[in-house]
């Protein structure tokens, strides 16, 4: 008996797949994830900073594992991927505590054809993460490229548009009233470009697939990889360049949706990544701040002139300015 490795015509839309193990996400857990993508975000790494803000009796869970999880939970689906090429409209409902218990639903929603030929289409698979007991906390959809075995099985059709954009302050929802939010330290304007002086080189890639159960191959065998080569796991650069905005932005509290997330190029283990964040849009709240933002991420490959390799559009809470 083997796992299952779906070519992408066994994915039938809206048919949801038996999902994957439940994991709780505890402080192990995170301080191993901190360990591989350094993402110094205040609330998840301080109990009495969490406690004071979020009012919650257990710390944060850092919302870019919880996405990374839900994504390596949604590899059920994609065993046999050979790129990820889109996520869009993912909207957590709400913040993750350590100790919750998270599961996945994948459910294949299209698929259409690449220009290359018929050994290959790009299916668009819905995915809801939710605790243990049913609770939502988080929908996306997520745009994978698959192999295809049986080209006349494959339901080829077009894939449908992202949804209609919500605007900055419509977010609110996601953070509980109960937050106490401490007075903002810098002051932020649409239009600001902050560039991470602090370049950082992507390590223990299989070891952030293991612990996300992503059970994709091409991130863990070289074999089925590009060019020989294991290709990182795309959750993992978002981790570097969340731990990036965690330094240029100190007041950052948390992220709670990411507009879309386009993988535009290939990481590998060893490369050396930069990263420079545009302010696109600022929206004050009561004593919090609901930023737009677009982060673009680099490879920097010996002689070679950088390669962009990440373009994601976090929207993001920080404290209020002080006034």
């Amino acid at each position: 008996m083997t796992l299952t490795a779906p070519f992408a015509e066994d994915l039938v839309p809206g048919v949801p797949l038996a999902p994957a193990p439940e994991v709780t996400v505890d402080a192990g857990m995170a301080t191993q994830y901190f360990a591989i993508t350094g993402d110094a975000l205040p609330l998840a790494l301080s109990d009495s900073l969490s406690a004071a803000v979020t009012g919650g009796s257990s710390r944060l869970a850092n919302p870019a594992l919880v996405i990374s999880l839900a994504i390596g939970q949604s590899t059920v689906a994609t065993r046999r991927v050979i790129a990820n090429l889109q996520y869009r409209n993912l909207v957590l409902v709400r913040p993750v505590h350590l100790g919750e218990t998270l599961r996945t639903i994948v459910t294949p929603l299209a698929a259409a054809w690449t220009r290359s030929g018929r050994d290959r289409a790009k299916v668009l698979l819905g995915v809801e993460l939710a605790t243990a007991d049913g609770e939502s906390i988080a929908s996306f959809e997520r745009l994978a490229l698959i192999p295809v075995a049986e080209a006349d099985r494959l339901i080829a059709g077009e894939l449908s548009p992202a949804t209609e954009r919500r605007t900055l302050l419509q977010y609110r929802s996601s953070i509980p009233d109960s937050w106490v939010s401490p007075d903002g330290s810098t002051s932020l304007r649409r239009g600001d470009t902050l560039v991470d002086s602090l370049a950082d080189t992507v390590s223990s890639a299989r070891e952030l697939v293991r612990l996300t159960i992503n059970r994709a191959a091409a991130h863990r065998d070289q074999r089925v990889g590009l060019d020989g080569r294991r290709l990182v796991y795309g959750g993992h650069t978002v981790g570097l360049a969340q731990a990036s905005l965690s330094r240029v932005l100190p007041d950052l509290l948390t992220v709670v949706a990411w507009r879309s997330c386009d993988h535009t190029g290939p990481v590998f283990e060893e490369d050396l990544l930069t990263f420079s964040t545009h302010i696109d849009a600022v929206e004050q709240h009561d004593d919090l701040r609901f930023v737009d933002a677009t982060v673009t991420a680099y490879a920097h490959r010996g002689t070679d002139a950088p390669v962009a390799v990440l373009d994601w559009r976090p929207v993001l809470v920080l404290s209020g300015v002080t006034s």
